[in-house]
């Protein structure tokens, strides 16, 4: 989606990464944080990331990390000896996990930025407090930390200030010195950038200002107002009854319940509870009719009435209205699906056994999700539970699910039905929206831009009751129409008040309007400053639409207009893969789930005695076995359309598979890609061949190639000598090392360890630093390949054009044969040595030429992007170095009245090293952007390799 793109390249083009993602619910938030997960590990392979997530949402997270992430994460206090897992890059943790309680045992895992690199917090704000506030003060020391909320309560100061601790360090470090919130430091620090600007108008000076300080600039929302044509639209449905004789008088009994109620107290207690069973079905009702008939008075005989009413006509005007809604959609498409919110189990028991009688085909096709006991706190296990009640719904063998007024967070329904029919409704605002909010969500990789996913909404009503008032009342804050934007503990209990009040009077409540969801809370003078829009975002996709295809291009033939880019390098990929079966190095099969049929690639090193014998592959391959077909082959997929809904996480390929308990247990599916172990051990391992035999080592490499008949190099020419180059604006090569001589000498001059550890941190933080500006430059310029070449007509050698130098490169013929092109080491020279070198040295000052012209290209294009973040970088170890001074001078004025005064000296002492190694690491960073944007290191030492070939046809 283009602000998941927007948003991931904010995030990495950043001086820090130190983020909250704010999105509305659905938006795929998740999604985002392995994004960027992904993309550290492939700059730096050592990243290590610690996921901090609410119990319930822990098995989602397992999931996302190995379906989307391709990573398979290690779960804290799994591991036997309570140590990490090093090497999983990705470990997740509940904040239990982390804290040490009375009773309750040591906590597993230790939240170390010195064995993690990025800390990401998933949904803060349903976390213990006192969870929250450690887990903030342990990402002080972390470089790099993702907070992850749609509703972060940046309006309440308890939730604002752990989360912008975590967000802005430097800020809370001095509002802490001073004893003050970290939203007044951040207000001060934009009134003063304000006042720098010196009364300004000009938008990039206001640009460069939200940059440096304003109070959101690391605050990133989404909402789908602005993104209404990517995202599924809701499309209500409202069905208003007169109710049966029973159901006015229990609606009565409910007024008169409720009498005396103050919903500023909350909406539960007894009172609220019989008044919301007395709106469910008569089986709901009867219990509390039973209960209120023994009291006496008024009201035990209008109870007494209604429960012989009830027994007498058991009718339900809201089961008709069910009835003709699923017998119209079900005329219309017999397959779909529905999820109906029925309030209790009473009335989830009353429609189990009622709608069979109506629809023969429900008779065991009808799902049940019931509220847990509330014994059941493991979140892992029950979202596992919980999956296994789906699997007949998304194997399309039920059609119906019935909930309660409660489903867990995290749980995604989207792929179970896109209709959600409230037969009864809840009485809590978030509770609905909630319950909207899993099935409207991000559908699969085929809803694009104008392909929109219809997600139908029915709420039945009956006239005159409570639960109309509040449903009334709840469409009129616009919540049916949008997801509930961020609200404080405060907001949503006046809002809960708003509710209760409209079911005492039994009227919606009057002048409320629809909720704004486009804000965060946080509030910014520098809002209409910020560069990060819709509109930015939006070009940034339709560049992104252009890319080409990898290169050299394989099979372009066909390629199909407008494919999107990910079509594009899937079939790039697959070229990839039919090359490599064409070569005989490792055996790509296909083969079929045996359970249902589901079909998915395999890859193993083909079998000793057969064709390209395992020990004749060029490279080893990561969990892949020699020993035999069971114990090595590797399921695989690689196309985002072959992807299961939901996603299936592995596949049965043989009958005999089981786990160590003796049950079936499948294998885990791979998807083939960027990020997945196998994907990148087979680009490394095929890179290192390459090098090894065309590598800069050897000047010319010589090999004649017999091309296939269809080949499109044929007839190009007998000799054809190409000269390629990979231009990286900021190769790894050009990061300065870890330690430099002043600051190794600074920490030899160390004389504790925990002092050592500090100024190791430091370091460690200039490198994350350095890396942010490959990111930036790497962006603004990618990776290119520059190739040039000469073919030998029959006096001379003359020029090759870029497209047939790539067709020579080109290893199958684009007939649907896919016949291969083979090369080999030709016994005799294939061109005199001086002829070569003369070619040779041709080709390398035209790439020469073309690399100062892309250089030029790319300074232009990072000059601008460079400025902004040495501002970035500026501002912040300015920030820094003011704290470290301020604590300095404090520690200074207040020695010790008793104790050594040689602690207070060492203490002094280590203070004003961690300050003269902030400032040295400033000069370093100041030097090296300078150098970067003179063009000093940019491109330099680019070494080409250069191949000489001999096309042989079979004429």
């Amino acid at each position: 989606m283009p602000y998941q793109i927007a948003t991931v390249r904010r995030v990495l083009g950043d001086a820090h990464i130190r983020h909250l993602i704010s999105d509305e619910v659905g938006l795929g938030k998740t999604v985002q944080a392995l994004m960027i997960v992904n993309a550290l590990r492939w700059q730096n392979t050592a990243h290590r990331s610690l996921v901090i997530a609410p119990d319930n949402l822990l098995a989602q997270w397992q999931e996302e990390c190995w379906i989307r992430g391709h990573v398979m994460p290690a779960i804290a206090g799994s591991i036997a000896d309570g140590t990490h897992d090093e090497l999983s890059p990705v470990t997740l943790a509940r904040p239990r996990d982390l804290m040490t309680r009375p009773g309750q045992g040591t906590r597993t895992i230790s939240a170390d930025s010195a064995v993690f690199d990025l800390l990401i917090v998933d949904e803060p704000q349903t976390m213990p407090r006192d969870a929250i506030q450690a887990i903030s003060q342990a990402a002080d020391e972390f470089r790099q930390v993702l907070v992850l909320s749609a509703t972060p309560r940046l309006g309440d100061p308890a939730w604002r200030e752990p989360i912008l601790r975590m967000i802005e360090p430097e800020a809370a470090a001095l509002a802490r010195m001073e004893g003050r919130s970290v939203a007044d430091m951040l207000q001060d620090r934009e009134e003063a950038a304000i006042a720098a600007l010196n009364g300004s108008d000009s938008p990039d000076d206001w640009t460069r200002a939200f940059l440096q300080s304003g109070a959101s600039r690391r605050i990133i929302r989404n909402g789908r107002s602005e993104w209404n044509e990517y995202l599924p639209q809701r499309r209500n449905h409202e069905v208003r009854l007169q109710p049966l004789e029973s159901e006015r008088m229990r609606h009565e009994i409910a007024a008169i319940v409720l009498e005396g109620a103050d919903p500023a107290e909350g909406i539960q207690g007894p009172a609220w509870t019989a008044a919301r069973a007395l709106q469910r079905s008569a089986r709901a009702a009867r219990t509390v009719l039973t209960e209120l008939a023994t009291r006496g008075g008024a009201l035990a005989q209008m109870a007494e009435a209604a429960r012989v009413k009830s027994l007498e006509d058991p009718g339900d005007s809201r089961l008709e209205a069910l009835l003709d809604i699923l017998s119209e959609q079900w005329c219309h498409d017999e397959d779909r699906a529905f999820i109906i919110v029925c309030g209790d189990n009473p009335t989830i028991d009353m429609l189990r056994a009622a709608l069979p009688r109506y629809f023969p085909f429900l008779a065991d096709g009808i799902s049940v999700l019931r509220r847990p006991a509330a014994t059941e706190v493991e979140g892992v296990t029950n979202l596992r539970e919980i999956q296994e009640t789906l699997a007949p719904l998304l194997s399309r063998e039920n059609r119906l699910l019935l909930v309660g007024d409660w489903v867990q967070a995290g749980l995604n329904l989207h792929h179970v039905a896109q209709g959600i029919i409230f037969f009864s409704l809840p009485w809590e605002i978030d509770g609905i929206d909630q319950l909207i909010g899993r099935v409207d969500r991000l559908g699969p990789a085929g809803d694009r831009k104008r392909s929109r996913r219809i997600i139908d909404i029915w709420r039945i009503l009956i006239e005159g009751s409570q639960e109309a008032a509040i449903a009334d009342t709840v469409a009129a804050l616009g919540v049916f129409d949008s997801p509930l934007p961020p609200l404080s503990p405060s907001e949503l209990a006046e809002l809960q008040t708003v509710l209760g009040r409209a079911a005492i009077r039994r009227k919606a409540a009057p002048s409320v309007g629809p909720l704004s969801g486009n804000g965060t809370g946080m509030n910014s003078r520098f809002k209409d400053a910020d560069p990060h829009s819709p509109r930015q975002a939006a070009a940034y996709f339709e560049l992104w639409s252009e890319k080409a295809c990898p290169e050299p291009a394989m099979l372009s033939e066909l390629a199909i207009q407008k494919e999107t880019p990910v079509r594009r390098e899937e079939r790039s990929i697959g070229a990839w893969l039919k090359t490599i079966t064409a070569s005989g190095d490792f055996d790509i099969g296909f083969r079929r789930d045996k359970v249902d049929g589901y079909g998915f690639h395999t890859l193993w090193y083909h079998g000793v005695g057969e064709r390209g014998r395992a020990g004749d592959s060029p490279f080893a391959l990561p969990g892949v076995s020699r020993e035999s077909w069971m114990s090595g082959h590797v399921p695989f997929i690689y196309r985002r359309s072959h992807i299961s809904a939901p996603p299936r996480k592995s596949v049965f390929t043989d009958d005999g598979e089981r786990s160590i308990e003796g049950e079936k247990s499948g294998r885990p599916l791979r998807f083939f890609d960027h990020g997945a172990e196998l994907h990148d051990a087979m680009v490394a391992g095929y890179t290192s061949a390459c090098l090894k035999d065309f590598g800069t080592a050897k000047p010319v490499v010589q090999t004649s190639v017999r091309l296939p008949e269809g080949h499109p190099a044929r007839g190009i020419g007998p000799l054809v000598l190409i000269s390629a180059a990979l231009v990286d604006p900021f190769p790894d090569r050009l990061l300065p090392s870890l330690w430099t001589p002043n600051a190794k000498e600074m920490l030899e001059s160390a004389p504790t360890d925990v002092q050592r550890r500090g100024l190791t941190a430091d370091r460690n933080a200039l490198q994350s630093l350095f890396r942010a500006l490959q990111r930036k430059v790497r962006i603004a310029a990618p990776v290119e390949l520059i190739r040039v070449g000469s073919w030998k007509a029959r006096d001379n050698w003359q020029d090759l054009a870029e497209v047939d130098l790539d067709l020579c490169l080109e290893p199958m013929t684009p007939s649907t044969n896919n016949a291969l092109a083979k090369g080999r080491t030709p016994l005799v020279p294939l061109e005199k040595q001086e002829v070569v070198n003369l070619i040779r040295s041709r080709q390398m000052a035209a790439i020469n030429s073309m690399l100062e012209r892309h250089k030029a290209s790319v300074l232009n294009t990072v000059r601008q992007e460079l400025a902004g973040f040495a501002l970035q970088v500026s501002a912040y170890f300015q920030a820094e170095i003011m704290n470290r001074e301020l604590a300095l001078q404090r520690r200074k004025a207040s020695p010790p009245e008793a104790g050594p005064v040689e602690l207070w000296q060492g203490q002094v002492a280590a203070l004003e090293r961690s300050l003269a190694m902030a400032r040295l690491n400033f000069s370093e960073a100041k030097t090296f952007i300078q150098e970067i944007a003179a063009g000093q290191l940019i491109m330099s030492g680019v070494q080409p390799c250069s191949v000489l070939l001999a096309l042989i046809t079979d004429e």
